[in-house]
This record gives C-alpha cells, structure tokens and sequence, in this order.
C-alpha cells in the first residue's frame, strides 16, 4: 500500500490552492464571522521552515481559522481514512491536506506514515509552513489535553536530512472563539513566539528521546500562553466559565490591559483563569463558597433568557434602546430582501448539519455546505436578474456583491432584535422591581464581591 501512496507536492507554491483560497473561501470567510482579530503575526519568520501547533476546539474550522488569516500555503495533516476516497484525492493535494495513520486504521498501514514525515520534511526543506494538531482529535472544551509528539519526530527527520542545518521554528498558535457554535460571532488566533528547534539540536544528537520530551513540553508550554486553558474535568470547569464571563470586567479593572476589544477579552480571561486556577491550587474554598450563587444566577438567567451583557449592564440606557429601534426601522427592507435572497440557502445548511454526528462538525458543514450551495442560489438569482431586471448586464455584478453583503444583514438583524426585547425586558422588570432580575443582580454583586478578594 505504501507504494500506491499519493502525496502529490505540497512542497511546492499551487495556483489551484491560491485562486479558491482567494476567491472562493475568503470572501466566505470573511463574512463568517462578525469580527477576526490575528494577534502576533510578527511571530512568523520569513523564510523559514515553520510549523504551527494549533490547539484544535472546533473540527474543520480550526484549519480554516490559519488559512483564512495567514496567506501562507499551509500544508496539514488529518486522518488517513480521507485518502481511501479516491474522487477526495485532487481536493486533498490543492489544499495540501496529507494523511496521518493510526493504529485504528491497521497495523501495517502505520509504516506508510514513514513515508508522509518523509514528505513534511521536503515542505520544510523548501521553507514551507507546516499545521499539526498536537491533541491530535478536536475538543469542544477551552482546554489543552494530552498532545503527542509528532511534531518532535517530524522535526527530527527533517534536521537529519539537512545535516541539522534546517533551522525549523515552532510557532504554538491559540484559536478562540466566542462561541464556535453559532454562525457571525468572534474569532481570535495568536500566534506564539517561535520555538528554535537548533537549541535541541545537540540533544537531539545525543539523547534523541530526551529531545522528543523537551521539544514537547516547549510546544505546550506555547500553546497555553495562546489559548485559553481550563484544566478542570469536572463541574468546576463549567463554573470557572461562569466566573471568566460574569467577573471579566472586576478582573480588568485591577489588571488593566490594551488592545481592540477581542484582544482585551482575550487577556482578561487569561488572567480570570489563572487567578482562579491559583486559588484552587492553594486553598480551593473560593468556587465551593461560591457554588450554589452561581448555580442560581445560571438557573435564573436561562429562565429569564437574559444575556450575561445584559445583566452586567444593568439594562440598556434609553440612548441605546431608541438607536437599537432606529437601526431595526432602518434595517428592515434589507433585512426583508435578505430573506428573500439567503432563507433557502440557509435552510439547505441546517438541513446538511443535521446530518452530522458529531455536533462539533455543524459549524463546519455549515460553512464548506453553504459556500457551495451559496453558489448555486446565486447563478439561479443572477440568471432571474438578467432575464426580468430592465438593467445593463453589468449590473449583475453590483447585485451578485449586494447578495454577499446582504448575508450579515441576514444573521445580525434578528440578533439584535432579540438584543433590543431583552434590554426592554430588563429595563421594565426593573422599573416593576421584578424579584427574579433583582435576584440576579444581588447575586452577580456577591460573585464579583468575592472574586474581587482574589484579587
């Protein structure tokens, strides 16, 4: 089987990759999510054999979340049952995707990865980046399990063949997101500083295992510092994401840091986890002391359908609820034509979702499904614009942009109507002196009061 073995040549620049990253993902790509934010590009030396550990929360997506933001033509390596379908192959060789076999896919095919780290070594000797996932299966958790070390290995046959001259960088890379779930919410991706593989390369000489075990550590040492990591398995994991949302400003305040919005989140968390996560290590009685607040404020919350925002707020201000309606007013014939233009195509997604079984997979069926079918409603429009609309036929142009900007119209609008009647919901139980939504602010006033003693 080895022998029959295709592995194409990702080694070298393809124009097939650059034209469908460019102008069939990215545009896509783009209006996916409501706000992207890559931190830490300078990281990424130029001309330079790299490869990126990335911590891998969110199936397809994660390798989207690079090739959508890095211009690089990474070259990645998923589960070898992919190759077994031959129609799949041609795609595979455009987007540089190669096979990683696993005991599970038979004990003799496990000689074949021989050859695969023979092929990473020609990506890496002609300067090429290199994705791997270290946790080696997806997670929907904000957590670094176990890694493996395949990246030690992949590294040692390439300095090998290059006399250790190769020169290989480790880039650790965290891929957030603020709800991987739902379609048009963040994206942040850091990007570590790069692990310089020639410090290893004496013990990689004399103590190759010794080496395989410190290149390993450096790796997961990197990927904590980009990522989110909670590594709780039991309830306190879902009570430390309580704690990371409803005390994310208490921890700014004390620990104040700069950068766009996401950025700021992403580094107050941080600190929320480590705060927490150091007081578990010592004295542990601040989430048992606090358990059953935050037990409430969720049972009452999901009640009420309150958002966390909302809560902090207090309510929208008066200022915010008329501009919130004058957008909706504004909004409404986009939205409308949205519906028209987007309503089957988005139906066609959640249909092809429910086809997965693994409900981590949704979000990424959902966007290789419905830029596909994206393409079919849009000839089918564009051919009724020709046909019926009294215009130049170049205006098809300016109609087929307006159907892609008219997509966020189509997620957002009923987002921010449901963020409107929330905020007047508030504001009226508060004006009634509702006892649930005092409750709620009683008991956020406690959970950030003890929180604050951490600090």
């Amino acid at each position: 089987m080895s022998q029959k073995l295709d592995l194409g040549t990702p080694e070298k620049f393809d124009f097939g990759h650059f034209f469908i990253r460019n102008a069939w993902l990215l545009p896509w790509f783009l209006l996916w999510y409501k706000n992207i934010t890559v931190v830490g590009k300078k990281n990424i030396q130029k001309n330079t054999a790299t490869i990126f550990a990335i911590n891998h929360q969110n199936t397809a997506m994660d390798p989207l979340a690079l090739v959508g933001t890095l211009s690089h033509q990474i070259t990645w390596l998923a589960r070898a049952d992919l190759y077994k379908k031959k129609a799949l192959i041609p795609i595979l060789h455009c987007f540089k995707i190669l096979p990683i076999f696993r005991q599970r896919d038979g004990l003799k095919n496990l000689e074949n990865n021989d050859i695969v780290f023979e092929k990473i070594a020609d990506v890496l000797t002609a300067h090429k980046t290199v994705g791997i996932f270290p946790e080696g299966t997806h997670w929907g958790f904000r957590r670094l399990r176990q890694t493996r070390k395949a990246i030690s290995r992949l590294v040692d046959v390439a300095e090998q063949r290059n006399n250790y001259n190769l020169d290989i960088n480790i880039n650790p890379v965290g891929v957030y997101y603020d709800d991987y779930k739902k379609i048009r919410t963040d994206l942040f991706v850091k990007i570590g500083e790069p692990i310089p593989v020639k410090k290893y390369i004496s013990l990689m000489q004399e103590n190759p295992k010794q080496a395989e075990n410190d290149i390993k550590d450096a790796i997961d040492a990197g990927m904590r510092e980009c990522m989110l990591d909670i590594p709780q398995m039991d309830d306190d994991y879902y009570l430390i994401e309580q704690v990371r949302e409803i005390c994310r400003e208490t921890t700014e305040s004390k620990f104040p840091v700069k950068g766009n919005r996401q950025t700021r989140q992403f580094l107050t968390d941080k600190k929320t986890i480590e705060i927490v996560e150091n007081e578990i290590s010592s004295a542990n009685s601040f989430l048992p002391s606090i358990k059953e607040k935050l037990e409430e404020f969720e049972s009452l919350r999901t009640k009420k359908n309150f958002s966390y925002e909302i809560i902090k707020e207090k309510g929208y201000s008066a200022f915010q609820l008329i501009w919130n309606c004058m957008l909706l007013v504004a909004g409404l014939p986009l939205f409308l034509c949205s519906c028209i233009l987007w309503s089957g195509n988005y139906l066609c997604m959640k249909k092809m979702a429910k086809l997965a079984d693994d409900p981590l997979f949704k979000n990424s069926i959902m966007f290789v499904g419905g830029r596909v079918t994206c393409i079919i409603f849009n000839l089918i429009f564009i051919v009724l614009w020709l046909i019926f609309v009294p215009l130049p036929w170049w205006t098809v142009f300016l109609f087929w942009i307006g159907i892609f900007l008219l997509w966020p119209v189509f997620i957002d609008y009923p987002r921010l109507f449901k963020q409107t009647m929330q905020g007047l919901a508030y504001n009226a139980a508060l004006m009634t002196k509702e006892e649930t939504v005092a409750k709620l602010g009683e008991l956020q006033d406690e959970i950030q009061n003890e929180f604050s003693k951490l600090l």
